[in-house]
């Protein structure tokens, strides 16, 4: 399918600024998700002054991609008067595995993209200093630079969704391991005899904590709860509506969900004794109430001595945090020669 890069009244958001306000560095973030590609103009603050969404599944070829990503930056520079050329640097976040800035096989993406050098394909088209994070890290350093782990050396994000993974900061400095790909905190095998993961393993935190494993129990335990058999759609959201309608069957897949998420966290204490983790991701965006029962079992796993030391607060970024992720990503890679 072709695909069409032309923005519309209905694809463009632009936030009010200060028309007094001159912004002097300006940064492109651009978030690829398996749904959409969300493309932004920001400066080094995070704000987002302009952005606008791609469609991922109308662009078959990983080199179309790139090039409705280029001309979406351009239109977006000239949106707001200025050349690409006074962009500082483009941060992009991807689902992995990656190899540098170099997508490999991923699940989340068109197939045809699988070895897409993303990293070098943007910076030859745009001519401006590229750098791509796996999307779980670019949401770490923006929760770190401008949401809830702000000012922090030593934080941990985790984002509990469709998948789960995770991003590490560390004395004050992104840690992505030699690949990129640290953080595939999904896939830490947490039973050994459990469900199969698409990694191919059983058992990983994401079969059992996750948006996903927690619409799968729905549908293995319908026939023990009155509340879901009435629900539209045996979701996380569902799940999530039965519990707090006191459904037995429903309190019981989110208690268990707690339990291996809370034990996987109690693993990153035990490992980083951080000053923080923040849990993002869409099943956590609208159930803060969620993380008591994940705290409580966080310090139940964790070495009694270093517990007290952390905090397990939700993110603050929202919906913006995958193109502010990206802001920061570039932001922060805005040195690398």
């Amino acid at each position: 399918m072709a695909c069409a890069t032309t923005l519309s009244r209905e694809t463009i958001q632009e936030h009010p600024r200060d028309e007094g306000e001159k912004t002097l560095d300006y940064f492109a973030g651009v978030d690829i998700g398996g749904t959409k590609i969300a493309v932004g103009i920001g400066d080094a603050s995070g704000s987002i002054i302009v952005e606008s969404q791609l469609v991922t599944a109308e662009i078959a070829e990983g080199g179309q991609a790139l090039d409705a990503i280029t001309d979406q930056i351009n239109q977006l520079c000239q949106k707001i008067g200025i050349t690409r050329q006074q962009l500082r640097a483009i941060g992009v976040g991807s689902p992995g595995p990656l190899d540098g800035g170099k997508l490999l096989k991923t699940a989340n993406l068109p197939e045809q993209w699988d070895g897409l050098d993303i990293e070098g394909g943007l910076e030859l088209r745009s001519g401006v200093l590229t750098v791509v994070e796996n999307d779980a890290t670019a949401a770490a350093m923006g929760e770190w630079l401008y949401g809830a782990g702000k000012g922090l050396r030593h934080m941990v994000y985790v984002t509990v969704s469709t998948g789960i993974g995770a991003g590490m900061v560390v004395n004050g400095m992104r840690d992505a391991g030699i690949q990129g790909n640290a953080g595939e905190f999904g896939h830490l095998v947490m039973k050994t005899d459990g469900p199969l993961c698409r990694c191919g393993k059983h058992g990983c935190l994401e079969t059992l904590s996750s948006g996903t494993a927690i619409a799968r129990m729905a549908t293995e335990r319908v026939a023990d709860s009155p509340f879901l058999q009435a629900a539209s759609a045996l979701d996380s959201a569902s799940v999530f509506a039965g519990a707090y309608a006191n459904d037995p069957t429903c309190q019981s897949i989110l208690e268990s969900a707690a339990f291996y998420l809370g034990l996987g966290l109690s693993y990153l204490v035990n490992l980083y004794n951080p000053q923080m983790i923040v849990l993002g991701g869409g099943v956590m965006a609208h159930h803060h109430e969620w993380i008591a029962a994940i705290r409580e079992n966080t310090k139940r796993f964790s070495m009694d001595a270093m517990y007290p030391a952390v905090q397990i607060v939700p993110a603050q970024l929202g919906t913006a945090s995958g193109v502010q992720g990206a802001l920061a990503a570039a932001v922060m890679g805005q040195t690398r020669a």
